[in-house]
């Protein structure tokens, strides 16, 4: 799939093909994202700021104004099913 990245802090991301993700644990949830969008947020990760708040590896995948439909679950989930719509968290996604 195609994935807007970051690969070093006050860089310009790319758009960089990855793997699709797939459940690994009983709580994950794959979302096929049929809308995404761009926020501060992500202007700040890019920036570095949030480097001492979440500490992400890089290369970093932007995004969490997105919205769309859940795909897979892991066994312990149970708020969403495959299919329903949902919206992503930024500190969760």
């Amino acid at each position: 799939m195609k994935a807007v990245r970051i690969h070093e802090y006050e860089k310009m991301p790319s758009l960089d093909e990855v793997d699709n993700p797939k459940v690994t644990g009983p709580w994950d949830v794959i979302v096929k994202v049929g809308a995404a969008g761009l926020c501060r947020t992500d202007l700040h990760v890019i920036e570095g700021q949030w480097a001492p708040i979440q500490n992400p590896d890089l290369p970093y995948i932007l995004g969490h104004e997105n919205a769309g439909w859940v795909e897979e679950v892991g066994s312990a989930v149970s708020n969403v099913s495959v299919g329903d719509t949902v919206i992503m968290h930024p500190l969760v996604t």
